[in-house]
């Protein structure tokens, strides 16, 4: 009985309870479920900029996966613009500064659900081998008065 807890408690003690995945090379931000990368040599004239679509709602720099529009180099709060005649699916526009703003292009999805998954299995497991240890603590006791 006592091997069967050491080797449950090893199993919960190997389980990754932060998940990191993150390649920042560069500059990005997240926004409607994609990762748009920074160019910061390309602005976009004031005049192009069609309406507000987001903001950032977490900045982090340091490398994780985060869930929502977040950022590693902008604050929170930092608007996310559409461009005219530009869907943006393909580019988005960062305001930097006031009528200051930058092109973003979609890199693809960004793979935060595929965490959120990983972490609801986790914690399942975790839940799960607790439970049974709790059991078997509560049926060894019962033996032991009997």
């Amino acid at each position: 009985m006592k091997k069967f807890i050491i080797v449950i408690l090893a199993i919960i003690a190997l389980l990754p309870l932060h998940a990191v995945s993150a390649d920042w090379a560069g500059s990005f931000v997240v926004y409607s479920g994609d990762i748009y990368e920074i160019s910061d040599d390309e602005l976009i004239p004031s005049e192009e900029i069609d309406k507000k679509i987001g903001h950032v709602t977490k900045f982090s720099d340091e490398e994780g996966t985060y869930r929502g529009n977040f950022s590693n180099i902008y604050p929170k709060g930092t608007p996310y613009y559409s461009i005219i005649n530009t869907d943006p699916k393909d580019y988005i526009a960062i305001k930097t500064q006031e009528d200051i703003f930058v092109k973003a292009y979609n890199k693809g999805h960004y793979p935060n659900d595929e965490l959120v998954k990983k972490t609801i299995w986790m914690y399942f497991l975790l839940g799960t081998s607790i439970i049974v240890l709790l059991i078997i603590w509560i049926m060894k006791r019962k033996k032991a008065v009997l």
